[in-house]
């Protein structure tokens, strides 16, 4: 019996979650037919995604669809239950997720509604659906289940969602995701059934699914998929797989000057809100002696600080440097007489000893992310690996693979060329290797 059950109400919206939940490395089967659903051929899949094509009929039609359809998915076995909503809100959504709510028969159950989709600029702030930072209806038209009066979702459930609903916005996530986990649950002992969750981006997400789990409750997700992948990757873990998961560290290196870079950092902080150590260039290109006091100093700063941080990256000092910095490395190079490619050669080796140490006094550590080939090269060889065995691409110019040979051999890895010029590439390679570390 699969352990995560998933109803969506037509069938292109039922792949797409089914591909975001095989990125868990979970075995997905997608049906159209309800004759598939007890079928001895559907049984052995991780994750079960069934389409009801319902989203064009009454709400009525719908409320008996998914739940006739519910009550036969029902299982002990199954760790959880989803309502994929369009991400523009078409549907009978709160018919259908009141309908899941129904046949499961938990009266404590609550269904955590996550109407974002950040990856294609679909947000949820302050109750309101932005697309690309517009409201919906401005963005689209003719939706068949538009998100109440106001324009709010949460006024949605409000509305229309026949238990009671609540909405928890921006403000709560700050306290971080045992505050957060507390107040679900407060809302849950006062008879919320449907708790709108504000979200923003991945990171928002990860937060609200991790709160989800620490609070206890039984729940349903409802969300276009990506809350539904998030979480299953979290709650199908075995007791093993996440105790070795949730030690799990990435460590990145940045050690380029491209202001695209400092975007890519800056967007990365905003997302992920990772440490982050300064690595000062200047002083890498000095006597043997200040190379490796700067080296051993970002070392122990990274060793000292990271316990409480899942990403931990070491970052140059001159990425989007201002003139007067850039001048001074230009004086540098002048003045010890090296040409600018001798430069690179001796900062980017400094970034692979960086890695070298740090993988060393910390095994936690099980992915790196770096960018630049120099830099790439430089860790490899600390390393001793012979090459990395390319396994998948994360974004053009992104690949992902693990190290082969070496003092490391296995160690994920993910590189991007200097070029790669989409902002997100290192937000969503830290993405990547997350699913893959199954953090």
């Amino acid at each position: 019996m699969a352990q995560c059950i998933v109803i969506a109400d037509e069938i292109t919206g039922a792949s797409s979650v089914g591909a975001q939940l095989e990125k868990n490395r979970c075995t997905v089967c997608s049906l159209m037919s309800a004759r598939g659903l007890k079928n001895p051929q559907t049984s052995g899949f991780d994750c079960l995604v069934y389409s009801t094509n319902s989203r064009y009929l009454t709400q009525e039609k719908s409320y008996q669809i998914v739940f006739s359809a519910a009550r036969l998915l029902k299982s002990p076995e199954v760790k959880l239950y989803a309502k994929r909503i369009d991400p523009a809100m078409r549907g009978n959504t709160c018919a259908e997720t009141q309908a899941l709510l129904d046949a499961l028969g938990d009266e404590s159950r609550v269904a955590i509604v996550v109407p974002a989709f950040p990856a294609i600029k679909r947000t949820n702030v302050g109750g309101y659906i932005l697309v690309d930072g517009k409201p919906l209806q401005k963005s689209l038209v003719g939706q068949d289940d538009t998100p109440a009066t106001t324009g709010r979702v949460a006024d949605l459930f409000t509305e229309i969602f026949h238990y009671k609903a609540e909405a928890v916005h921006l403000r709560q996530y700050a306290k971080g995701p045992e505050a957060l986990a507390e107040h679900i649950r407060t809302l849950a002992d006062n008879g919320a059934r449907a708790i709108v969750m504000d979200c923003t981006s991945q990171e928002d997400i990860n937060l609200i699914a991790d709160a989800v789990m620490l609070s206890g409750l039984e729940i349903i997700a409802v969300d276009p998929g990506p809350f539904t992948a998030t979480l299953a990757r979290k709650v199908m873990r075995s007791q093993m797989q996440k105790s070795i998961s949730s030690k799990a560290k990435i460590l990145g290196l940045i050690g380029g000057h491209n202001p695209l870079i400092a975007a890519q950092v800056e967007q990365l902080r905003l997302e992920e809100n990772p440490l982050i150590i300064t690595v000062h260039n200047l002083e890498l290109l000095k006597e043997d002696q200040t190379r490796m006091a700067e080296i051993n100093r970002v070392v122990d700063e990274i060793v000292t600080h990271c316990d409480g941080y899942t990403e931990t990256f070491a970052v140059s000092d001159n990425i989007g440097a201002n003139s007067q910095l850039n001048h001074a490395l230009e004086e540098m190079i002048h003045q010890t007489n090296r040409s600018e490619h001798e430069a690179l050669d001796i900062i980017s080796a400094a970034y692979g000893q960086i890695a070298q140490k740090v993988l060393e006094r910390k095994p936690e550590f099980q992915a790196v992310y770096s960018t630049g080939a120099e830099y790439t090269t430089a860790v490899c060889r600390e390393l001793k690996a012979l090459g990395l065995h390319i396994m998948g691409q994360v974004l053009p110019l992104t690949s992902y693979g693990e190290l082969i040979g070496g003092d490391k051999a296995g160690l994920k890895y993910v590189t991007s060329a200097s070029s790669a010029t989409d902002t997100n590439t290192v937000t969503d390679a830290i993405q990547y290797l997350k699913r893959k570390l199954e953090i």
